[in-house]
């Protein structure tokens, strides 16, 4: 896919026009930095500036361990919303209403499942992922906490996706936007104990989310069931539906979708484990940088969401050509947008960095660690991309199976290497530990490139 004087001209005149695609970025980015990476990063910065490194820690521990478990309740909505929507089509508006009811019971018994191993397994998690003592002491009380919000995750999706299926976008959006406020304005007032609050310290995030997530629920039950347009979907309460075998279906619809969200997810779990050993000052780096490099992203995420009805339109216009011009268009806005935004992080660094650590405890490490480090985040952003082309073509289970292979057989052994090598320096080491996740998005993004120059993703049936 390399790019000459002539091949530009050609790209220019084929797929859709940069302005086009802006058109189509611009309220996406808006979208992932209200929902997804605004609530994590002030959060981080209010339990940072609590001024202890071990709560920090124990915060960003969780939140690595607890990432993996949202991107496995992600697919369910997913595969609801495919099922969700065929029915409702097709007229079928009873099934539509039963559909809703078997979705609700599968998050149900999957959310209250891994509420109970978290609840019970809080200290042997901690234990596991190998962080210290300190951090041990105060994280257990967050991670049950929190394991009742992961719960109260798991069923807003049902009620969510449940709207999107029916193709109302704009409720879930609006409800979304009041959860996120809400968990903003409660997280400062919690763990600061301001506007009469008490002060709960780290507890009060776990809480905040707890009210958020009560919220979303609430508005979202409520307004299904008072809005007369959805009386079609329900002879009865949805919650009396329930059909072990449409259960079933769901589920088989949703593990590939797991497999592939939770493959990077776990890697991060990984990562972590390996990390860990060097201590406190590498455990709040790896939480710090983490947050600022998805900050950073946040431009290609973006691309990576309107990459896949990009490329579907064009295939389904019979227009290949249109959709790998579409393809080199997003990587090269992304390319320079995400350069930009590296390079003002590095650039500022310590300023960065510093917003993590009031107390100066770890900046060292992590601020050269995330100068090191940045130079290789274009391998991520580039498999992003191109993963979400091959879903747009219908190549999901290629994005699947790579993904799967390349985190289990590629990337576990090399950061297992890594983190054997004899090297005393811990800013060295962890620079190098960190690097390893990037060499293999490095190997995706290769491989899913292979795919794209070729023509079977064209034609793969959906």
């Amino acid at each position: 896919m390399s790019i000459g004087v002539g091949s530009v001209k050609r790209m220019i005149g084929s797929g859709e026009s940069l302005w086009q695609i802006l058109s189509y970025w611009s309220p996406e980015v808006i979208s992932q930095i209200i929902f997804i990476s605004l609530p994590p990063l002030l959060d981080s910065y209010i339990v940072a500036s609590l001024g202890s490194t071990a709560t920090y820690g124990a915060l960003g521990t969780a939140n690595n361990f607890l990432h993996t478990l949202l991107k496995f309740a992600e697919a369910i909505p997913v595969a609801a919303i495919a099922i969700i929507g065929r029915h409702n089509g097709a007229k079928e508006y009873e099934k539509v209403g039963q559909d809703l009811g078997d979705t609700f019971w599968t998050v149900t018994f999957l959310g209250f499942v891994q509420l109970l191993l978290i609840f019970f397994g809080a200290s042997t998690i901690y234990g596991i992922l190998g962080v210290p003592t300190e951090m041990v002491a105060i994280g257990v009380p967050f991670l049950r906490l929190r394991s009742f919000s992961i719960f109260l995750v798991f069923l807003s999706i049902a009620f969510i996706g449940f709207m999107k299926g029916v193709k109302n976008t704009k409720t879930p959006m609006i409800i979304s936007v009041i959860g996120v406020f809400i968990f903003m304005f409660f997280d400062y007032a919690l763990v600061f104990g301001r506007f009469g609050f008490p002060r709960l310290g780290l507890n009060g995030s776990a809480i905040a989310s707890i009210i958020q997530y009560t919220v979303v629920i609430s508005l979202a039950t409520w307004y299904i069931l008072s809005n007369p347009d959805y009386k079609k979907y329900f002879s009865c309460m949805f919650f009396r539906y329930f059909s072990f075998p449409q259960i079933v279906r769901l589920l088989n619809l949703s593990w590939p979708i797991m497999i592939d969200k939770t493959s990077l997810a776990i890697s991060y779990v990984w990562l972590f484990k390996l990390i860990a050993p060097l201590g406190a000052p590498a455990i709040t780096s790896f939480d710090a940088i983490k947050n600022l490099e998805r900050f950073a992203l946040i431009p290609a995420i973006a691309f990576a969401q309107i990459i896949v009805f990009l490329v579907s339109n064009r295939l389904g216009e019979n227009d290949p050509e249109g959709a790998k011009s579409n393809i080199k268009k997003v990587l090269i806005l992304a390319s320079i947008m995400v350069a930009v935004a590296l390079l003002f992080l590095c650039l500022n660094a310590n300023y960065f960095v510093g917003l993590f650590d009031p107390n100066q405890e770890f900046t060292h490490i992590a601020a050269p660690a995330l100068v090191i480090i940045s130079t290789l985040v274009v391998f991520d952003f580039v498999q992003l991309i191109l993963a979400g082309a091959l879903r747009g073509a219908g190549d999901v289970r290629t994005v699947m199976w790579v993904r799967f292979f390349s985190c289990l057989f590629f990337f576990t052994p090399l950061a297992y290497f890594f983190s054997k090598l004899p090297i005393e320096s811990i800013s060295l080491k962890f620079a190098l530990l960190y690097s390893t996740f990037y060499f293999n998005t490095a190997v995706m993004g290769f491989v899913f490139m292979k795919r794209i120059i070729g023509k079977k993703w064209q034609k793969i049936s959906i």
